[in-house]
Order: structure tokens, then C-alpha cells, then sequence
């Protein structure tokens, strides 16, 4: 499980505590045990962070392709599969996981119960949410420390979507565009073998809409279903936060 050095307080109570007009978020866990802030914009509560499972919500292995060999080798087979950028654990610490289409696409289920991949009009609805997407970008986006990395970087309610540039790595096993550019799959496929994703720069504010091959490795997000009733007791971030 990947650690978190979350500061959290338990509620009773089935509400969001509201505190200078952000909501304060529920913490939703993955089948690996990882534990995710949340937070709510407009009527959409979303994950504050990117995914990092390595199982498929019934306990199935997902495919760890980390040469180019192996990568090229899940997405001409149609096989989910996920690396780290560059193959570096660490930055899975503030970037989470890259995963190609068929991984988020597998019956066995990628999000953690009671959520689900965003699909291309839940991403439309959260950009509209913010204002469009012309300038939702400047919303979504975290703001990063001199140098441009994250890592050890502490998070704020306030910041919401916390959108850090992970890059993505390309069908051939290429990665590109680390530190620099966002990348996140929708659940919408577009023709067969290509996607709808979501891009964010850091050079633009806004929310830029493309299809791509579905053996692209992407950053995935998760919205919480909108049948998905929060439980009698659940965990919140009170101020500041560490993963």
C-alpha cells in the first residue's frame, strides 16, 4: 500500500463539513488498500489525486509492462497493463500510475467500489462546472513548487482537483512530457482502437479535448457513482495534506 501521511479526523455523520466555501472531502480506498482525498465541484464529487491501483477491483493482477517490448506487447494484444513514468516507483508518490485504455476499460473493474471512470460527458460537466474550457485548466491544475517537481509537496483542500503534470507514455513505450503535461483517460472510446483524453499544460489554462491510440499510458481519475450513497462513518481532510 502506498504510503499516506494523511492528517485525518472520523465523522459520524453522513454530510460534507463545509469551511470558507470548499468542501472538505471523504477518503475513498482502492483494492490495494491506498487511500484517495476527494473533493466535490459542482454535483460531481472526484478523486483529488491520481489513481495508483495495481488490481483490478476483484483482485486480479493488472499487467506491469515496463519494458517498451512488454508495453507494445499488452496494447497489440488489448491487454490492460500500467508502469510508472520513466519506470520510477518514485514518482508514483505525487503522479500516481500510467495506464493504457484496456485497463480502464476491463470488465473487471479499475475504480474502487461505488466509483468509476469519468466518461467523455462527465469530464464536459466538470469543465463546465469550472467555467468552461477555455479556462478550467487554471482551476484543475495544482500549483508547483520552483523546479517544477512535486514531490514532497504538501496539498490543500483549497487546491481541489490538484492536477499534476504526469505525462504519458506512448503505444511504441516511449514516455513524454513528464513534469510539464496532464494527461487523463476518459471511459469514451472514439473509433475502434482510439479514446477520448483530457490534456492539461502548464503553458495554457485550458482543457484540451483529443482521441488517442488506447495503448497510450494516461493518468486515470475517478468520479463517485452517482447511485453511491456515502457511509454512516467516513474519514475527511482538515486542513492540509501530505500523501
Amino acid at each position: 500500500m502506498k504510503p499516506r501521511n494523511l492528517f485525518l479526523i472520523a465523522v459520524f455523520f453522513c454530510a460534507f463539513l463545509v469551511v470558507h466555501d470548499h468542501a472538505f472531502s471523504a477518503v475513498v480506498r482502492d483494492a490495494d488498500g491506498n487511500l484517495y482525498a476527494t473533493v466535490e465541484i459542482g454535483h460531481q464529487e472526484w478523486m483529488a489525486e491520481n489513481l495508483e491501483v495495481r488490481h483490478y477491483r476483484n483482485g486480479d493482477p493488472i499487467r506491469h509492462a515496463m519494458t517498451s517490448a512488454e508495453w507494445r506487447d499488452a496494447a497489440m494484444n488489448g491487454e490492460g497493463a500500467w508502469c510508472y513514468y520513466l519506470n520510477r516507483t518514485d514518482y508514483g508518490y505525487d503522479y500516481g500510475i500510467l495506464y493504457n485504455w484496456y485497463a480502464i476499460s476491463d470488465p473487471r473493474g479499475l475504480a474502487p467500489e461505488g466509483w468509476h471512470i469519468p466518461d467523455d460527458r462527465e469530464w464536459k460537466q466538470l469543465t463546465a462546472s469550472l467555467g468552461g474550457r477555455v479556462t478550467a485548466g487554471g482551476v484543475l491544475k495544482a500549483s508547483m513548487p520552483a523546479g517544477g517537481h512535486a514531490q514532497g509537496r504538501y496539498l490543500t483542500v483549497s487546491e481541489r482537483f490538484a492536477a499534476l503534470p504526469g505525462g504519458y507514455r506512448r503505444n511504441d513505450g516511449r514516455f513524454c512530457y513528464g513534469e510539464t503535461h496532464s494527461y487523463f483517460w476518459t471511459a469514451s472510446e472514439f473509433i475502434d482502437g482510439f479514446a477520448w483524453f483530457r490534456h492539461l499544460t502548464n503553458a495554457h489554462d485550458m482543457v484540451f479535448r483529443n482521441d488517442t491510440s488506447m495503448g497510450n499510458g494516461m493518468s486515470v481519475r475517478c468520479v463517485r457513482d452517482a447511485s453511491s450513497v456515502l457511509p454512516s462513518s467516513y474519514t475527511v481532510v482538515t486542513g492540509e495534506r501530505r500523501k
